[in-house]
């Protein structure tokens, strides 16, 4: 629906989709000393609701389809499929959706079929993504008793904690953002960038094991039988 914008009207739609994305969960924008004539516009096409000042799904897939799309490594590939996953497109990121990527590796918007993939993130990092693109499909209790497991045998530790981290790109000591993260692997894997709450958390903690688990890293057996569970459960075939 973008080639029916004009100029003006593709600029502030654009103003709109980053000033919501910098909000995670939030698709609400503030018209207030807007263009009237744009915003109607834009509402008429679809790209703002009838009813309120919200942004639609086609808004957010109009910008992103401005970014470049990205060919999958084969073992990601296949991945995607056993998971049956449709669709999904992936991203290079630029300018304003490479500053809203934790450490500029990876960042996925599940309901919109998208993930954005840093030009130094490792394959681990594309699994992980598509581990967040699973994730809603996933049973709640399974999830439950994972991050349970995982928490018994992985340390939870807080940024002011950890003097200085390793870069998996360059190997060298770097700083962790503020936050609180899980230490897998030799890694320091965020728990708080995705969004506030319990259920942004625990996407995170499956996401992070299954990131691993693909790559070949050796899970204690107590959280790879339930991911194990887990993934038996997403490459059903009954499965929409």
């Amino acid at each position: 629906m973008s080639y029916q914008l004009e100029p003006s009207e593709r600029k502030l739609l654009f103003v709109f989709v980053r000033a919501a994305l910098s909000r995670p969960g939030e698709d609400s924008i503030d018209t207030a000393k807007r263009n009237t004539k744009i915003i109607e516009k834009l509402r008429a096409l679809g790209f703002m609701a009838p009813s309120d000042d919200s942004l639609t799904k086609e808004a957010f897939l109009a910008y992103f389809e401005t970014f470049e799309e990205m060919q999958c490594p084969k073992p990601v590939e296949d991945w995607v499929h056993r998971l049956n996953v449709s669709d999904l497109h992936w991203r290079r990121p630029s300018g304003f959706m490479l500053s809203q990527m934790a450490q500029g590796f990876g960042k996925s918007y599940p309901p919109l079929a998208t993930v954005f993939i840093g030009e130094n993130a490792l394959l681990r990092t594309w699994f992980h993504e598509l581990g967040h693109v699973a994730y809603p499909r996933i049973d709640k209790e399974q999830v439950s008793r994972l991050v349970t497991a995982t928490k018994l045998y992985f340390p939870v530790v807080s940024s002011d904690r950890v003097s200085a981290a390793l870069d998996p790109t360059t190997l060298k000591a770097t700083t962790l953002p503020k936050g609180i993260y899980l230490k897998m692997n030799g890694q320091f894997y965020g728990l708080d960038h995705s969004g506030p709450g319990a259920d942004a958390e625990n996407d995170e903690l499956w996401a992070i094991p299954f990131g691993e688990y693909c790559t070949g890293f050796e899970l204690p057996p107590s959280v790879r039988t339930i991911l194990e569970e887990i993934i038996a459960g997403l490459t059903r075939t009954d499965i929409p």
